[in-house]
């Protein structure tokens, strides 16, 4: 069933790129309408859509993490009027502000991408010193067995000599 929903959403919501999460957030649940900064530091939403995808949308909007903290979610739910066809942001006509917020938002996603280059280089390192390990041992092994080939060869030929120098002393031996 579908539904209109007048969404007034309070806290630290402004500046914080918000606006763009919940962009996101409508778009990946097929929402149509607006979301706007009020003066009075609340953002507001008008959406359209399934009663489901509303409800999931209140849900993701209701953020609190560092840039964000939703304090409170005012509802009203109408009848749709389908006035919308997309979900857009209506921004300042400050674009000062404006590109402000896009640019604390930029920063948002960098300690994102940051965060998760770090992790990924840990990673990374971990597995490269597991196959650095796992490799020393091959190697080590393997240079233990040739030192062992080499020794029985060498042992072997030392053997020979020995002997073939045992027989020569004999041959010189019974000459005199």
């Amino acid at each position: 069933m579908e539904k209109r929903a007048e969404v007034v959403i309070h806290g630290r919501v402004q500046k914080a790129g918000f606006r763009d999460l919940i962009d996101e957030a409508a778009f990946n649940l097929n929402l149509n309408g607006y979301v706007k900064n009020d003066r009075d530091g609340t953002v507001r939403v008008t959406c359209e859509g399934r009663d489901e995808s509303i409800r999931e949308f209140l849900e993701e909007i209701n953020i609190q993490q560092y840039p964000i903290r939703v304090e409170k979610i005012d509802v009203e739910y109408l009848e749709p009027t389908h006035e919308f066809k997309t979900f857009e942001i209506i921004r300042e006509e400050d674009m000062t502000a404006a590109t402000f917020e896009r640019m604390d938002m930029a920063a948002r996603y960098m300690r994102e991408m940051n965060t998760n280059l770090s992790q990924k280089i840990d990673g990374l390192g971990e597995r490269l010193e597991n196959k650095m390990d796992e490799n020393t041992v091959k190697i080590t092994g393997e240079i233990h067995a040739l030192r062992d080939d080499f020794r029985s060869l060498f042992d072997q030929r030392l053997s020979r000599v020995e002997n073939d120098l045992a027989e020569i002393k004999a041959k010189i031996a019974a000459l005199n």
